[in-house]
């Protein structure tokens, strides 16, 4: 409501699809930079006289906002990342910003890399159906989880590049659901952890001509693992009701992150409900995010602060970029201040799934699919360029003769058929001739001459038939 650009009008039921009779009230927001920068949320009321009541109260309250210079607390534009007539955006599965001119994105077909600025686009090895991309900058190699088998294959950082490299699996992660990576022995070694039902596997990584693994350490949770990541140099494992941080360096016990002895914690765990996060605030404090709630809690497990974090929906993932925490829901992102504690935004998307851990990348799954980036306000320069958006629907996807791996989604020249029109035509070149008046005087030319000849060819016919 804060939005400068906001407005509510009062609209009929014949502008929505499976309206009721009964009217709408519809509140419109700003959305993307590019190539819409409107976007409207009809919501029904019961009868004309709260549709009129609602409109009056959110006009009169945007005016008293506005006139209050009340500041703008929201913390991310929204872009669009690339061109969405580009086939690949559609079926994204998840993705990764490599740098600031280029994003990996995986799906079904493969891996690939796209370079936004020059419209090029680099398939990475022979992997199918990717379903998780991380990038280990420290170790200067990239982990995947792919194929039907959800095995973690690496791959050296100059793949993304186009080079020919060696793969590098992990046999045992058959069947794994989730990974992520870190350092230890302050960022001396590189580790990777993935999950594979309650069981994590912990490998630290080495690189030089070729990479190899060493599997140091194997924890078990008491459920099915359901969010992971490392801080601290432990490792930090959601599950249903509950968090353990695990050390990574040494032996020894996990930690809890909610502990059994605070009767103020006590109902998470007497309803079971799922995690989906946690962040660490500082070294004595976190914030455990459920599907319910959102709980602040010190190093050893007890509520550090008395309220709690309230989700205006029902969450579905939760990504956090310092400071800010995004909850994803149905119908809208939820911003928060993770310590003032403070709503700062709603961006009201529908259907928006974050494709990496930061959320900075997204996919909205409308009519029409879209890769979006979320454009942290307060932070100097852009972690991505955008190229200037063109809607231009004759891009294709056209193969570099030099390599198989190398693409370039671009518009055909002017002039140029389609492959399968232009390779039945047969150009006047071919034919012998290429000034035509020239070639319909060389062809009457030539029948004159032949007459005689097929003259006596059909008297020599007639007059053998007659002998025999």
């Amino acid at each position: 409501v804060r939005m400068k650009e906001i407005e509510a009008q009062s609209v009929g039921s014949s502008i929505v699809i499976n309206a009721e009779q009964s009217g709408l009230k519809n509140v419109t927001a700003s959305q993307l930079s590019a190539p819409s920068d409107r976007y409207s949320i009809p919501i029904l009321a019961d009868s004309e006289n709260e549709k009129s009541a609602w409109v009056g109260v959110l006009s009169k309250l945007h005016k008293i906002l506005r006139k209050s210079h009340c500041r703008d607390r929201t913390v991310y534009v929204l872009k669009e990342a690339y061109d969405s007539n580009l086939s690949l955006i559609k079926t994204t599965q998840t993705a990764a910003i490599v740098d600031h001119k280029r994003i990996a994105l995986g799906n079904e077909e493969g891996l690939f890399v796209v370079h936004v600025t020059i419209d090029e686009i680099i398939r990475v090895g022979d992997m199918k159906n990717i379903h998780q991309i991380e990038l280990i900058p420290h170790g200067r190699m990239v982990a995947v989880i792919s194929g039907r088998s959800h095995q973690v294959q690496l791959l050296p950082m100059s793949a993304l590049d186009g080079q020919k490299t060696d793969v590098h699996k992990l046999e045992e992660t058959k069947g794994c659901q989730t990974m992520t990576s870190g350092t230890v022995c302050q960022g001396a070694h590189t580790c990777l952890c993935v999950a594979w039902k309650s069981q994590v596997f912990c490998y630290e990584l080495f690189r030089s001509k070729k990479i190899s693994h060493r599997k140091f350490k194997e924890l078990r949770t008491p459920t099915t693992i359901q969010w992971m990541a490392i801080f601290s140099e432990q490792l930090c494992v959601g599950f249903q009701s509950g968090f353990l941080r695990y050390p990574l360096q040494r032996e020894g016990i996990p930690y809890r992150m909610l502990h059994s002895r605070d009767p103020t914690l006590s109902f998470i765990a007497h309803q079971p409900v799922d995690a989906l996060c946690a962040i660490e605030i500082s070294s004595i404090e976190y914030l455990l995010c459920f599907k319910s709630i959102g709980i602040y809690t010190d190093s050893r497990g007890l509520r550090s602060r008395p309220v709690e974090l309230m989700w205006p929906a029902t969450p579905t993932y939760c990504r956090y970029s310092a400071p800010y925490l995004s909850v994803y829901s149905e119908n809208a992102v939820d911003v928060f201040d993770v310590n003032s504690m403070e709503w700062l935004q709603t961006i009201p998307l529908k259907k928006v799934r974050p494709l990496n851990s930061e959320g900075s990348l997204n996919i909205l799954l409308l009519e029409t699919i879209r890769l979006i980036y979320f454009k942290n306000k307060k932070t100097n320069g852009d972690e991505l360029v955008f190229p200037q958006m063109v809607d231009n629907h004759q891009k294709q996807v056209v193969r570099h003769l030099s390599s198989k791996r190398r693409y370039s989604f671009r518009a055909p020249k002017k002039g140029m058929l389609p492959k399968g029109i232009a390779g039945s035509l047969p150009h006047p070149a071919l034919l012998g001739n290429r000034d035509p008046e020239e070639g319909m005087a060389r062809q009457t030319k030539h029948k004159t001459l032949l007459l005689p000849f097929i003259i006596l060819y059909i008297i020599y016919l007639f007059l053998s038939f007659c002998l025999f």
